[in-house]
C-alpha cells in the first residue's frame, strides 16, 4: 500500500530515503510511504500529479512529466527508468505488461524484467485508447486513429 504527499522544499532536503528524480530548477516535491518506507521525487508540473501503481509486492511505478520509473522496494533501488521525449499520459496494466502512453509513443514494460519490449511512436498527440481483445486502438488529437496488435507480445 502506499500514499502519496506534496511536500516543500525543505521537507524533501531533510529526508534521508531513496530519490526517483533528482531535482533541476523550479520544481514540485513529493514523497510517497510504500509500506512503511519513503521515497522521494521532484518534478516540474505544478498542476498534475503523478500516476503511481503498484505493480507487485515490492514495486511501484510512478509516471509524470519526462519520468516514468519502477521502484523496488526490497532492492531499495530504481529498476527502470525511463525519459520519454514528451510527456507521459496515463498507465494500462495487462497482466505481467504495462502501457504507458506519452503524447507521441506508447511503450510496452515488461514488469517481470523491467525490459521495453515494444514502443509505437504516434503521427499525431494522444488523446484516449481502447482495448478490444489484445487490440490497442489508439486516437488521437486531431481525430485519427491507429490499431496495434498485442498478440505477439502477450502470448
Amino acid at each position: 500500500m502506499f500514499a502519496f504527499y506534496k511536500i516543500e522544499k525543505d521537507e524533501y532536503d531533510r529526508l534521508n530515503c531513496p530519490c526517483l528524480f533528482e531535482p533541476d530548477g523550479e520544481r514540485t516535491y513529493a514523497k510517497v510511504e510504500f509500506d512503511g518506507e519513503w521515497i522521494k521525487f521532484a518534478y516540474s508540473s505544478n498542476c498534475v500529479s503523478p500516476e503511481i501503481m503498484e505493480i507487485g509486492d515490492d514495486e511501484i511505478i510512478i509516471g509524470i512529466d519526462l519520468d516514468v520509473c519502477i521502484y523496488n522496494r526490497a532492492k531499495q533501488s530504481v529498476v527502470l527508468h525511463l525519459k520519454p521525449d514528451c510527456f507521459f499520459c496515463e498507465f494500462l496494466r495487462i497482466r505481467d505488461k504495462l502501457l504507458a502512453f506519452t503524447e507521441l509513443t506508447v511503450y510496452l514494460i515488461n514488469l517481470k524484467n523491467h525490459e521495453i519490449e515494444m514502443d509505437f511512436s504516434y503521427p499525431d498527440v494522444y488523446t484516449t485508447y481502447e482495448l478490444i481483445g489484445n487490440i490497442l486502438k489508439i486516437r488521437y488529437i486531431e481525430g485519427g486513429e491507429a490499431a496495434i496488435d498485442l498478440n505477439k507480445y502477450l502470448g
